[in-house]
């Protein structure tokens, strides 16, 4: 988990940097989902939260950050998983890529503050118990 942390931070100090060639993609992906994508000039640095799915749970299941998103998602399942957030409406706002086992993302975006559901949204793991909360405050 220490690993996974570390490197989650090595991520976000190349990203604001500028460097390229990193794992991170906003969450919806363009402004067009509806989320505002954080630009690294005028947001402040988001603080990581790790989020590990696995067959079939999430850990932990209950997020609350304020301001900017960054989940660090890592699959400790043998089953490939995927984070996905949706509003209260149903829309889709984002999503990891489809992880294989040991594989990990980090999403970041700027969410306007609400009650979000995070699950997998791979054929029956939602309903399997891979779901949880995401409530972002100001």
């Amino acid at each position: 988990m220490k690993t996974l942390i570390a490197s989650s931070l090595l991520v976000l100090a190349v990203a604001a940097c500028g460097g390229s060639g990193t794992s991170s993609a906003p969450i919806g992906g363009s402004a067009s989902a509806g989320a505002a994508v954080p630009s690294a000039a005028t947001s402040p640095a988001a603080e990581t939260t790790a989020i590990v799915v696995k067959d079939f749970t999430l850990d932990p299941k209950d997020l609350s950050v304020d301001g900017t998103v960054s989940l660090a998602v890592a699959n400790d399942g043998p089953t490939i998983h995927n984070i996905t957030i949706r509003d209260d409406a149903g829309t889709v706002l984002g999503a990891t890529k489809d992880l294989k086992e040991g594989e990990s993302e980090t999403l970041t975006a700027d969410l306007p503050a609400g009650t979000y559901v995070l699950f997998c949204s791979l054929p029956g793991h939602e309903s399997l118990g891979i779901k949880g909360s995401l409530t972002v405050g100001s």
